[in-house]
C-alpha cells in the first residue's frame, strides 16, 4: 500500500469546508435562539391581547347587563300603571255588563 502525504490543496479545501460547517452551525444556532425570542415575545403580546379582550368584554357585558335592568325596570314599572288601568278598565265592563244585562232583561 502506497501512503502518501495528504495534498496541501487537497487539505486546505477539507479545512474550508469544516470552518464553513461550523460558521453555518453557529449561524444556525443563532437564528433558533433568534425565533425562540420573537416566538416568547408573540406569545406575551397574545397573552396581554387576550387580557384586555377578556377585560373589554367584561366591561361591554356590565354595561349591557345594566342596561337591560334599567330598561326592564322601565317596562315593570310601565306594567304595574297598566294593570291599575287595566283594573279600572275590568270594573268600568263589569259594570257596562250588568247594565246590558238589565235591559235586556227588563225589555223580556
Amino acid at each position: 500500500m502506497d501512503r502518501r502525504d495528504p495534498d496541501p490543496a487537497v487539505a486546505a479545501a477539507i479545512n474550508r469546508v469544516l470552518a464553513a460547517e461550523r460558521e453555518t452551525t453557529g449561524a444556525i444556532e443563532t437564528a433558533r435562539r433568534e425565533a425562540e425570542a420573537l416566538m416568547e415575545r408573540a406569545r406575551d403580546e397574545r397573552r396581554l391581547l387576550l387580557e384586555r379582550a377578556r377585560v373589554r368584554a367584561t366591561r361591554a357585558h356590565a354595561a349591557a347587563q345594566s342596561r337591560l335592568a334599567r330598561r326592564l325596570a322601565e317596562l315593570d314599572a310601565k306594567a304595574d300603571g297598566t294593570r291599575h288601568g287595566g283594573t279600572e278598565l275590568l270594573a268600568m265592563a263589569e259594570v257596562a255588563s250588568e247594565r246590558l244585562a238589565r235591559r235586556l232583561t227588563a225589555a223580556s
